[in-house]
């Protein structure tokens, strides 16, 4: 497909050319967590992040919040070092553990970043998600575009903006509705995205829900319910590079190799990657409801039925007839 070999190699965030609502809305939902949370934690969070998800350019990023050189450098040596208090260790690990594996949350540190964080452990776990995804997201459109996306573009929203709201989940599902307003990808390949990266999350009501435009669109159930949807020898070419970058974000540290840039190039246009991009970090929301163990499917048997309306608003109704 067209696009790619017009690529302004030295230009900033791909998203401000073929999402820039998608991309306004997560620089106000960044924006709204900085002023809900602690600063000071979530630049920890930010620094120990992209140590961990291997995202050099956030190296001469904004600092999220105030802190000294010293602490800011060794944050790595955060279990060992005398330089970090009790809270700060508790939200370092919950950091840690969002990223690596978030299912090991409820269970794990938050437990004790709950205790020492108290109501602002929300906030908290808000700022990790558009943290951790936000990066593996710079990660993949970086690779793609073949230019360095670092947060200065996409966590800090342009002066004279709406004002922000005092509760970040407004912000948030202003990201998540913007992004749902996107319908350049065939619906059946974004819903097998979205399964895809639910099965990695282990979300269950994420598992438990159908698309009704996938269905529509002629998705069965035994192509959807598939652990090997990779395996299957009708999946094509756009889908199979789909689900292989979707694999390559969201798993470990985030590796997009050029094998997979060609093989996405080759599938999908700027436009349609970009898009795909967008609902990696829509659809891993999940790993919020995970990390407070609230991800419960809503249905005993069967499915939940999920559209999305013209305005970007998930809803649930009836199953197809």
């Amino acid at each position: 497909m067209g696009g790619w070999s017009d690529l302004d190699r030295e230009g900033g965030d791909p998203r401000a050319e073929h999402a820039p609502e998608v991309l306004a809305a997560l620089r106000r939902a960044c924006a709204a967590v900085r002023a809900a949370g602690d600063p000071a934690l979530l630049e920890l969070a930010r620094l120990r992040l992209a140590d961990l998800l291997g995202e050099e350019a956030e190296a001469d990023a904004p600092a999220w919040g105030a802190l000294d050189p010293e602490r800011a450098a060794g944050v790595a040596s955060w279990p060992t070092s005398e330089r970090y208090d009790d809270r700060e260790r508790a939200a370092l690990a919950l950091a840690e553990q969002f990223a690596v594996d978030v299912t090991g949350v409820p269970a794990g540190p938050l437990s004790d970043a709950s205790a020492l964080l108290g109501s602002g452990v929300l906030a908290y776990v808000q700022g990790l998600y558009l943290l951790d995804v936000g990066q593996r997201a710079a990660v993949a459109l970086a690779a793609l575009f073949e230019r360095p996306v670092p947060s200065t573009q996409w966590a800090w929203p342009t002066e004279g903006g709406p004002e922000l709201p005092e509760d970040p989940m407004v912000a948030v599902d202003g990201l998540l509705r913007a992004t749902g307003r996107l319908r350049a990808l065939d619906p059946v390949l974004r819903e097998l995205v979205r399964l895809r990266g639910a099965r990695h999350h282990r979300c269950r009501r994420c598992q438990s829900v159908r698309s009704v435009a996938a269905l529509v669109s002629g998705a069965t159930e035994e192509l959807l319910s598939s652990d090997d949807v990779l395996g299957l020898d009708d999946v094509d070419d756009a889908t199979r590079a789909a689900l292989r970058l979707t694999d390559a974000v969201l798993v470990g540290r985030p590796m997009v190799d050029a094998d997979l840039v060609v093989e996405v190039r080759a599938a999908l246009g700027p436009t349609e990657a970009v898009e795909l991009v967008c609902y990696l970090v829509r659809n891993a929301a999940n790993k919020v409801a995970v990390a407070f163990g609230a991800d419960e499917a809503i249905v005993e048997d069967g499915h939940e039925y999920q559209v999305i309306a013209d305005d970007g608003d998930t809803l649930t109704v009836d199953a197809p007839g």
